[in-house]
């Protein structure tokens, strides 16, 4: 992959090590110059790269309440919990933070198309910044990837790539600005998360702050957050303790600066924006955890969905499971007493459950006040064309989707995204589902098959052929 801007490339060339922001500053900076900016990424703009008024993108980005959770924490035994909901950002999750400053700077440098890689969440971000700034976007993403946030990338214009790997690059050769999660720029927007919760708590410290962690730079970057206002004289020496919540089977954040272990499997697939195949600031997170004398804590996925529905319950706070980990490892917390019971503590919630339609049908099946999908009718009306046509290719032999798609653009032009658009919306209604994976041509292969429910509805697809006209999709 070409790149177009040295700028904002993101890791070292010398090392290949991700760069990371160091937290200084040009100046001392005053609380009151702060408290009389606009609310939002930019009021911390002496704290940020340089870019001119004029080549700002935003979408009116950061500002995000910081919220008393008295009913979670009477559950969780905690009396003085505080939620920072950055569901409430322009894409509904914090990446915003970190696309408004990296769009800015691309637009200060004349970039005029960027390439990523994505799970989910960046790619909606990113998208949703780079047209506002009138930048061409590609993204690559696993056929795992949510439909609510593909349906975001595709809304804001980018042209989007189903790849065979996460690691893979988008549109090889094509030329264009690469853009990662690792990217400093996108880092130096997501310390503004510590920044608001200090100056929210009245330039106090929380005992402390809980996030998840994915890449790890997140996490990373509200402790050089931290720092960086000690530096600029806003706040004393950092006191708070940071709490990083992973995902069972990644490796320690305690262990991880003396060893590296092998990566587990559970879960895997479960959480896309917990479990990052390459969590390059692992290192980075863990010694800002030792030097905030914080602590790791571990929960499962299931653990994780079940908190979705717990957070929604009690604050009317609808997280993806990424980001409700944190009330799943507060639970853990409370029951070993890691942090005291009146302590004052932040639970980053990074994500809304929104556009996370399998959390929403998760949380769906385990209701019991409301009707399960199992028991709803599928009509044949509610099927399109193409779906007919992948469930009746599916009935004849389990199949993966670059198959899919050469059988069924003999007779109709598609793109291969959008048959694994189609296939994520079947396996959402339980039509179709994933049976294994095979290596095929160098690449491995999802292969799905086709459901009980799956069978159900072509048949009924068959029976009414006759009397109802399916929607063309």
């Amino acid at each position: 992959m070409k790149t177009e801007e040295a700028s904002l490339e993101a890791r070292c060339r010398k090392c290949g090590g991700a760069l990371i922001p160091l937290p200084l500053v040009e100046r001392r900076v005053k609380r009151s110059e702060l408290e009389s900016l606009p609310p939002g990424v930019w009021r911390y703009r002496d704290l940020l790269p340089r870019v001119e008024e004029h080549q700002i993108v935003t979408l009116g980005e950061g500002g995000t309440p910081l919220l008393a959770a008295p009913r979670l924490g009477a559950e969780l035994g905690f009396g003085a919990l505080l939620i920072k909901d950055e569901t409430r950002n322009p894409t509904g999750s914090f990446i915003d933070r970190g696309a408004t400053v990296l769009a800015s700077v691309a637009k200060r440098d004349g970039v005029r198309r960027v390439l990523c890689t994505t799970t989910g969440n960046l790619g909606a971000s990113l998208a949703a910044y780079a047209a506002k700034a009138g930048i061409e976007t590609t993204i690559g993403i696993h056929p795992n990837t949510d439909q609510g946030k593909l349906y975001q990338m595709i809304a804001y214009g980018a042209k989007v790539e189903v790849l065979s790997h996460p690691r893979a690059a988008p549109s090889e050769g094509e030329e264009g600005t690469a853009v990662t999660a690792a990217n400093h720029y996108l880092l130096e927007g997501e310390k503004t998360t510590a920044f608001e919760i200090i100056q929210d708590e009245g330039w106090s410290q929380p005992d402390a702050i809980v996030l998840p962690v994915g890449t790890g730079g997140h996490l990373t970057m509200v402790w050089n957050g931290l720092l960086q206002l000690s530096a600029a004289g806003i706040v004393q020496k950092p006191t708070c303790s940071l709490v990083g919540v992973q995902l069972e089977g990644s490796p320690p954040l305690t262990d991880v600066l003396e060893t590296k272990r092998r990566r587990g499997t559970e879960g895997r697939g479960a959480l896309a924006e917990l479990e990052e195949s390459d969590p390059v600031f692992l290192k980075a997170a863990a010694r800002a955890i030792r030097d905030s004398r914080g602590f790791g804590v571990k929960v499962s996925a299931k653990e994780a969905i079940g908190a979705t529905g717990e957070l929604a319950r009690t604050e009317g706070i609808f997280a993806e499971p990424a980001a409700a980990s944190v009330v799943a490892a507060m639970r853990k917390i409370g029951e070993k007493e890691l942090l005291s019971k009146d302590s004052r503590i932040v639970c980053v919630i990074t994500g809304t459950g929104l556009k996370d339609t399998k959390a929403i049908s998760r949380i769906a099946r385990t209701a019991k006040h409301i009707v399960t999908r199992e028991q709803l009718v599928i009509k044949p009306v509610q099927l399109g064309a193409t779906k007919v046509s992948i469930l009746r290719l599916l009935r004849g032999e389990p199949l993966f989707g670059y198959l899919l798609w050469k059988k069924i653009k003999e007779g109709r032009s598609i793109s291969i995204p959008s048959i694994y658009q189609h296939l994520s919306e079947l396996e959402g209604i339980d039509l179709v589902r994933r049976s294994s994976m095979v290596r095929a041509r160098g690449r491995e292969r999802v292969i799905y098959e086709l459901t009980r429910k799956g069978v159900a509805a072509l048949e009924a697809a068959a029976r009414a052929a006759g009397g109802e006209k399916l929607l063309l999709d």
